[in-house]
C-alpha cells in the first residue's frame, strides 16, 4: 500500500512536468503580417489584436517601411495567446503625440479620442481603425501569412 502511494505522487509529478512543459498550449504564438491600404504597404501604423475570449490578452504592434508587422503581448515580439481578435488599424498620427500610453488600452483610448491629423498624414476609415466600428477579425494561431487589405473608399 506504501508504494502505491510513491506510484501515485510519481504518476503526479511526471503529469506536472509534462504539463508544465506543454505549457498546455497557453503561451503566446508568433504572429506577423502585412498591412496594406489602397494595394500600399502602410508604414507607421499601429496594429492592434483586441481579445475577443474571456480572459485573452490584446496584442500591439506597429508596421515599418514595408507594412509589415510583428506583435507583442508580455515581450516586445513575443506575438499574441491563441484565440479569436477583433483588429484595430491606425496610423501614427491618429494618435495624440502628447499622450504616452503604458498599455495598449491606453493607447487604443489615446488613438480614439484624438481627431488631430497632420497635413498629408494618412487617414484610415473607421471600419478599420476604430475599435467599436472594426470589421477586421483574426484568429491565432492564424493559418498562412496575415494580410490585412485596407480599401480607403
Amino acid at each position: 500500500m506504501h508504494s502505491s502511494y510513491h506510484l501515485w505522487y510519481l504518476a503526479l509529478l511526471v503529469l506536472l512536468i509534462v504539463v508544465a512543459g506543454c505549457g498546455l498550449g497557453l503561451g503566446t504564438v508568433p504572429v506577423h503580417g502585412t498591412v496594406k491600404l489602397d494595394g500600399q504597404p502602410l508604414a507607421k501604423a499601429t496594429v492592434q489584436y483586441l481579445a475577443l475570449d474571456p480572459g485573452g490578452k490584446d496584442a500591439l504592434g506597429t508596421t515599418d517601411a514595408n507594412g509589415m508587422f510583428r506583435l507583442s503581448t508580455l515581450e516586445p515580439g513575443d506575438g499574441a495567446f491563441p484565440g479569436k481578435y477583433k483588429v484595430v488599424v491606425r496610423s501614427v498620427s491618429e494618435a495624440d503625440p502628447n499622450v504616452v500610453s503604458t498599455t495598449v488600452l491606453e493607447a487604443m483610448q489615446a488613438a480614439s479620442s484624438s481627431r488631430k491629423r497632420a497635413g498629408g498624414s494618412v487617414i484610415i476609415p473607421p471600419r478599420f481603425s476604430n475599435p467599436g466600428k472594426t470589421i477586421l477579425e483574426q484568429n491565432v494561431p492564424s493559418h498562412g501569412d496575415v494580410v490585412f487589405e485596407l480599401q480607403s473608399e
